[in-house]
């Protein structure tokens, strides 16, 4: 009992150790968002910058841009292309959580880059193999400028006048949020740690580390921030490789699948794009995970 006590009483000062940073991170996410997303899903509907433009504005911290690129995918403003590569540069709380833990802010630059260009391919891609398809929901010229408004508002924050003034209370209530998810997330793997071994645990992961990319994926496909949380806090404490934390963070797209299937009434071809999304991402997790062995 007393090493449970122990194991549990480790879980919450690592966790409180990441509190000031996980706010100050939120805090700046919340001042950007609130002045910006209107400019920013402006920018997605711009012709001139498609399938580059989404996976740029995907990379942005939370799913809030998959969420309103899933609505104006719906409405027609851009393509399956586009809306791809938002979801494949989301992260959800992948940067949030990795600004906390200052050993692992040097893999964040790294990261958001790999996860851009690989974005931007394999929206190309998704393109240039179903360019025949004529998608209901993305066909670009049906725009309905009537949905203009809803698409604005897509966006996480929809609380207008008063979102300048709750800028401090937001960040705190999104800090709390992911606090509590990183302390399961932590107490689970020590307790594991504690029951299992360490060594046994790092043999297990050695193992299966080629299938971990899809294991990871399966996680990403989790419809909320929870699973950018798990897989970056397993990438930092080292339980899997960078390639399998890619793999998930690449699928995950944060609640931008479930927004997807309200918004766009054609669930063929939200379930094409969603195992477009997830092949892409184990494929591209194994490569990178056969890269790390080798070099």
């Amino acid at each position: 009992m007393n090493e449970f006590l122990e194991v549990l009483l480790d879980a919450v000062i690592d966790t409180l150790k990441l509190v000031p940073f996980l706010f100050a991170a939120y805090l700046l996410l919340e001042y950007i968002e609130h002045r910006s997303s209107k400019k920013l899903s402006d920018f997605l509907t711009n012709s001139k910058f498609g399938v580059p433009g989404g996976a740029v504005l995907g990379c942005i911290p939370q799913c809030g841009m998959s969420v309103a690129a899933s609505h104006i995918f719906a409405s027609g403003a851009i393509g399956g292309g586009t809306l791809v590569a938002v979801f494949l540069s989301t992260s959800d709380e992948a940067v949030p959580v990795l600004l906390a833990n200052i050993k692992s802010v040097g893999i964040i630059i790294p990261l958001i880059l790999l996860k851009v260009a690989f974005a931007v391919i394999a929206g190309y891609i998704f393109d240039l193999i179903f360019r025949k398809v004529r998608f209901k929901g993305g066909h670009k010229g049906d725009h309905d400028c009537d949905r203009c408004e809803e698409i604005h508002e897509a966006h996480d924050h929809k609380c207008g006048e008063k979102c300048e003034s709750n800028i401090f209370v937001s960040a705190l209530k999104r800090s709390l949020s992911v606090i509590g998810f990183i302390f399961a997330v932590t107490l689970v793997m020590s307790v594991a740690v504690w029951l299992i071994g360490e060594e046994n645990i790092a043999a297990f992961a050695e193992q299966n580390k080629y299938l971990q990319p899809l294991f990871a994926a399966l996680v990403g496909l989790i419809p909320n921030c929870a699973s950018s949380v798990i897989l970056t806090e397993l990438l930092v404490s080292g339980t899997i490789t960078f390639g399998a934390a890619f793999s998930g963070l690449s699928v995950g797209a944060g609640i931008g699948y479930a927004a997807m299937f309200a918004a766009n009434k054609h669930p063929k071809e939200n379930l094409l794009i969603i195992a477009y999304c997830f092949t892409a991402s184990v494929l591209a997790g194994m490569l990178i995970t056969a890269a790390e062995a080798l070099f």
